[in-house]
């Protein structure tokens, strides 16, 4: 599977926001999905049926954008990159009958686990019990949300006490005034969010987070001139006032094997829109709405329809495949407006493949 990798340099600005204004820490894969296909569209033409780029998006499924961290040693020029996927959203106990108030309060705020942790945490399933029988605090925490194992970080030569303090964005609200083109007058005053990618400089290393989505699919090199493309247009919101640059591209191939074998359970890596037969499969779930309005080029600033999503982390029973669903309006009639709720699931509980 072919992984896509971007590196934002030191204080660019995202604005990755929900139908409320809120900020979000990762963008979902509907909406990754959306920048893809309007960057194709806009490279290779707008014609779909002429475009060689829009029939394998139809049927392309991708993850949402995930963090990672990056360690650049200043003094060899080396790196080590760490990958990290959300938290299950089953209970995770430890077993311990001691309980600590502050360490269940720190629990609590870690929501992201590199691949090796992700590993020992899906291990530890109980399948009588629906939960995960795992101790977080024998991992590695970094900036209170993102845990990785010690021997993940073990050939690098930093002060792990200082690891939890680690802040690798910073969310900040700007006042604005709204001046009126006619007049120059002030009207509406707001505040406006943004969050602010922060490197860090650690003893000889320079940390710097970056992001990453996974492709199951093989793809051609047109997709990936697309996705460049993307990098260059920006991937935010408010990209008129220079947030949402993406900076540097790279790729890279990884072995299927995260995402390969049948389990008994199933954890999503994007929103999944799944069918009434699917939705019967759910486990653990949270929900995240969808709204707002269509960007198309015929410009018309109409709504789209409503609906919500399973969030990533959330837990099946069984492998679901999840559905494109049609949200054009019921107004809007020069091109239908789909969202994209196909799943991409990592199986645990193995029968047989082992991860």
């Amino acid at each position: 599977m072919k992984i896509y990798k971007f590196y934002p340099g030191d204080k660019t600005s995202f604005h990755f926001g929900d139908r409320n204004g809120k900020l979000k820490e990762i963008l979902s894969s509907d909406q990754l999905y959306s920048a893809v296909y309007n960057c194709a569209l806009l490279l290779y033409g707008q014609d779909e049926d002429k475009n060689p780029v829009v029939k394998s998006l139809q049927s392309l499924t991708l993850s949402s954008l995930f963090h990672g961290i990056r360690f650049l040693n200043q003094n060899d020029g080396k790196t080590k990159e760490l990958f990290f996927l959300p938290r299950p959203l089953a209970p995770v106990v430890s077993g311990s009958k001691d309980k600590d108030l502050l360490n269940s309060k720190r629990e609590k705020k870690i929501k992201y686990f590199s691949l090796g942790a992700l590993k020992l945490l899906l291990e530890s399933w109980n399948s009588e019990k629906k939960l995960f029988k795992f101790n977080i605090f024998d991992l590695e925490i970094m900036g209170e949300k993102y845990a990785c194992t010690k021997e993940e970080i073990q050939p690098l030569e930093i002060d792990k006490s200082q690891m939890p303090d680690f802040k690798f964005f910073a969310s900040s609200s700007e006042p604005k005034v709204v001046v009126s083109r006619l007049n120059d007058n002030s009207d509406n005053f707001y505040y406006q969010d943004k969050t602010e990618v922060n490197y860090l400089n650690i003893g000889n290393y320079v940390v710097s987070p970056f992001f990453y989505f996974i492709c199951p699919e093989k793809v051609d090199y047109r997709l990936t001139a697309v996705i460049r493309l993307m990098a260059d247009e920006g991937l935010s919101g408010k990209r008129s006032k220079g947030m949402g640059a993406l900076g540097k591209v790279d790729e890279e191939e990884w072995p299927d094997e995260l995402i390969s074998g049948s389990g008994s359970y199933y954890m999503c890596l994007s929103g999944v829109f799944p069918t009434p037969d699917e939705a019967e499969k759910l486990v653990y779930y949270e929900l995240a709405e969808r709204s707002g309005y269509i960007y198309s080029q015929y410009g018309r600033p109409l709504r789209k329809k409503r609906l919500r999503l399973i969030k990533e982390g959330s837990i099946f029973s069984e492998k679901v495949s999840g559905q494109i669903i049609d949200v054009s309006p019921d107004s809007f009639n020069e091109h239908k407006v789909y969202l994209n709720g196909k799943a991409l699931l990592v199986p645990f509980g193995r029968y047989e493949h082992e991860f």
